[in-house]
């Protein structure tokens, strides 16, 4: 494709303000405007620099892409890597099997605090740096871990692993938009979310065995050694992403080399901007956008009904009901939701930017976000179908096949809500994609914490099936929400207008 002349011909399509270029076709001259495959406007218009992300050759973004998401399979994967050996875990440290649950959700909360700072400092000094350091901070924090002598030095090490692993797990999304056109978010922000999603499945799969084979401790060393290897692989293989598309900035804006992307650590003289205490709440200022706050509500809910439940309670449960080793109790985990993850993605992230497709061709070109939330309704079924299957059938003690269904069945439905709701949210306001990354990751994480310390009491109150059939009405009133943006949320975007701040990125 040819290169542009300057940002300022095509300013309406290029600015972070891509509402005009959804809803119109471009004004601008033919010839100044890049087109996808399709014939197209890209969307939005890359510079003529070749440091700029949506310049670089197809490899280097394939590179950034599989790091980042690696980096947030790892964040849920230190996490969950020990919780098929929950029951081994408390013996070694003396306290109730009952107890054990707060080593996972201690890394839970923080993983879901953390953003909240890593974000603004991303926007300022750079997403490589919050990498990094997030990355080391993770790797002393879990070796502080296997080396914990004491249940409450364990969980002040897990504390401190949550504050390293949250920033991949909340700045995936805006690394996606930094390096990807709008045609591509829904496969790549899809890629992104079934790593951030099956790190968790993937980790009791190997957990279970390790703690078996090498002893508990190992649930800890192994994540740290891993880290350890990916932050060397890092630094010389992830540039920075962020970059400036305001007029301006692009204007002063000096053509780095590869090797300055990568160690030109200094802070991006482009923004002209610095760290906030107003920065810490912009997350949640975005939730007075509905189309935030809806998709930000549902994809909560499922998450922690779809995945988090399963992952706090499959070792106590299928111990007592199954009797199974902790080897046995990590494939229990971890293969059907991960089969069912990777199943869903692929009908979510290609075919949500399919269902964008066949609208902008439809439309002369136009695209509106709602075009995706279509590609999610299946998981309204599949969500809760799978929980109560679940439940039900720990509930009458069936063979051990039925509860291991209903784990794959709303694993399937979660993939279609998280890569649906990132992406329709990124498409419409790109802009303050950290922000959002960093909302969602509070809500999943905070909404997820008390899960390992309500659900089986309750469900010894009241019985299983019911107390997972009440779960699963939850994710099913939520998920309305999506339903009404789909006739309201253009709407509502159109009368809110869009967000005044980081507009340039």
């Amino acid at each position: 494709m040819a290169k542009v002349k300057s940002v300022s011909e095509h300013e309406e399509i290029s600015r972070g303000d891509e509402e005009k270029a959804w809803e119109t076709a471009p004004s601008v001259e033919e010839d100044t405007v890049q087109k996808d495959r399709h014939g197209f406007a890209l969307i939005p218009q890359p510079s003529g620099f070749r440091d700029d992300p949506l310049n670089w050759p197809a490899w280097l973004k394939w590179l950034v892409l599989l790091q980042v998401s690696f980096l947030a399979l790892l964040g849920t994967f230190n996490s969950s890597v020990v919780n098929p050996a929950l029951v081994p875990l408390a013996k070694l440290f003396g306290i109730p099997v009952g107890s054990a649950p707060l080593q996972t959700t201690s890394v839970i909360i923080t993983v879901g605090l953390a953003p909240l700072l890593w974000a603004p400092l991303a926007n300022v000094y750079g997403r490589r740096p919050v990498y990094l350091l997030s990355t080391l901070i993770g790797i002393a924090a879990t070796i502080g871990s296997g080396l914990a002598t004491s249940w409450t030095g364990l969980i002040i090490g897990r504390v401190f692993s949550g504050i390293g692993v949250g920033a991949a797990m909340a700045l995936g999304a805006a690394t996606v938009n930094d390096l990807f056109f709008l045609h591509e978010r829904g496969t790549k922000m899809g890629i992104w979310t079934v790593f951030l999603t099956n790190g968790a499945h993937v980790a009791p799969v190997i957990g279970g065995y390790l703690a078996q084979a090498a002893g508990v401790r190992w649930c800890y060393h192994l994540p740290a050694i891993v880290n350890s290897v990916t932050f060397v692989f890092m630094v010389f293989a992830l540039p920075e992403t962020l970059f400036s598309r305001s007029e301006e900035s692009l204007a002063r804006h000096k053509e780095r080399t590869y090797l300055q992307m990568l160690f030109g650590f200094r802070r991006n003289a482009l923004l002209d901007r610095s760290v906030s205490l107003r920065d810490l709440s912009r997350p949640f200022e975005m939730l007075k956008y509905p189309s935030v706050a809806f998709t930000f509500a549902y994809y909560t809910v499922c998450f922690a009904f779809s995945t988090i439940l399963q992952a706090v309670t499959v070792a106590i449960l299928f111990t007592q009901i199954y009797h199974f080793q902790t080897g046995t109790i990590g494939l229990m985990l971890g293969i059907p939701l991960l089969v069912g993850s990777a199943l869903g993605e692929v009908f979510s992230g290609p075919f949500s930017d399919w269902i964008m497709y066949r609208y902008a061709k439809s439309h002369g070109g136009a695209r509106k976000p709602e075009a995706r939330l279509p590609a999610s309704l299946a998981a309204m079924i599949l969500c809760p179908a799978g929980i109560i299957t679940y439940g039900v059938c720990l509930q009458a003690r069936t063979h051990w096949m039925g509860p291991v269904m209903g784990m794959a069945i709303s694993s399937f439905g979660l993939q279609l809500v998280t890569t649906v709701c990132y992406t329709y949210c990124s498409d419409c306001y790109k802009p303050q994609s950290a922000e959002i990354g960093s909302l969602y990751n509070f809500g999943r994480q905070t909404f997820a914490f008390p899960l390992g310390f309500y659900v089986l009491p309750f469900a010894a109150k009241i019985g299983i099936q019911y107390a997972w059939i009440t779960f699963a009405l939850i994710t099913v009133l939520f998920s309305l929400g999506v339903v009404v943006l789909m006739f309201k949320g253009e709407g509502w975007r159109k009368k809110l207008g869009q967000p005044q701040f980081h507009k340039d990125i």
